[in-house]
């Protein structure tokens, strides 16, 4: 079982462009790190990433409000 994944990846496993994982990367409450030099690698924890997925889904973020 795999502790954290890569960008694309977590991209594969949401069904997302690796663009939007670059996008939610910014957030500070995202579940990354960067492993390596000269910027490195960005890798997911994935428990907390669905985790993470499982709140923005409860509290509906990203949807317009009418």
């Amino acid at each position: 079982m795999k502790l954290c994944m890569t960008v694309e990846e977590a991209a594969e496993a949401a069904s997302v462009s690796y663009e939007q994982i670059q996008k939610w990367a910014k957030d500070i409450d995202f579940p990354c790190f960067k492993v390596g030099q000269r910027g490195g690698k960005r890798l997911i924890h994935v428990e907390a990433f669905n985790n993470w997925l499982r709140k923005r889904a409860e509290l509906r973020l990203g949807e317009e409000r009418r």
